[in-house]
């Protein structure tokens, strides 16, 4: 059994091709930076307990234009934020020890992480190196949508019939939108939804598989494979 689940978003601001150009050939197709962390942690029971926020200062462009439109994130308040480095530090000890299963909406965020340390010569701290769990792929399987057509958090909150809670695209609240479908998956709530979810869809054509029977199996699987101790 896990002693925490850390359900984690990042903000990112692209990186312009003139930038790249100076970055060594293979390593020129890290287009963007981390711009926000923001995390959940949720106990071994799946109770939200704690937050965490940072603000990442970019090294290689300013904030874009449509980036502070979309994330409201200014120049002004990256300016004086920590470097991606120390940012991971202060993430991993707000994690702490014990055993954790980390979780993200997508692998996106993983591979900007890794792509990222990379280029930058960075560590990841230890904790960040534990096995994570494309959510958003389990939830779309759950609710019996090809994966052809994963949701997106804002679909998969209106399939679970909830609001969201605080400002899109910004990661601490992307997170915590993200951890309440967590923890009404592992609870098993999501079960009531699945009418929700076959409406949503209906205008769109998209290929749905039977909610129950094989899937009732899978959920089984999947919520299994969620409280395994590998």
């Amino acid at each position: 059994m896990y002693d925490s689940h850390i359900f984690l978003d990042f903000e990112m601001n692209p990186v312009p091709r003139e930038a790249r150009s100076a970055f060594p050939e293979e390593m020129r197709s890290v287009g963007a930076e981390i711009i926000e962390i923001g995390a959940v942690k949720l106990d071994r029971d799946y109770n939200l307990v704690d937050h965490f926020s940072s603000f990442v200062r970019p090294r290689y462009a300013p904030i874009a234009a449509h980036i502070t439109e979309l994330t409201g994130i200014r120049e002004q308040d990256v300016a004086q934020a920590p470097e991606l480095e120390q940012a991971l530090i202060q993430f991993s000890k707000w994690i702490g020890a014990g055993r954790i299963r980390l979780y993200s909406w997508s692998m996106s965020d993983l591979c900007q992480l890794e792509d990222e340390c990379w280029l930058k010569d960075i560590d990841p701290p230890e904790q960040l190196l534990s096995r994570w769990m494309d959510f958003q792929r389990i939830y779309t399987h759950l609710m019996g949508i090809s994966r052809r057509h994963p949701l997106s958090l804002k679909n998969a909150l209106g399939s679970a019939a909830c609001a969201f809670d605080g400002e899109a695209h910004r990661a601490v609240h992307d997170a915590e939108n993200s951890a309440a479908l967590l923890t009404m998956v592992h609870r098993g709530e999501h079960l009531e939804r699945t009418k929700v979810v076959r409406s949503l869809l209906k205008p769109t054509g998209m290929n749905q598989n039977k909610i129950g029977g094989e899937n009732s199996a899978k959920l089984a699987e999947l919520l299994a494979q969620m409280q395994q101790d590998t």
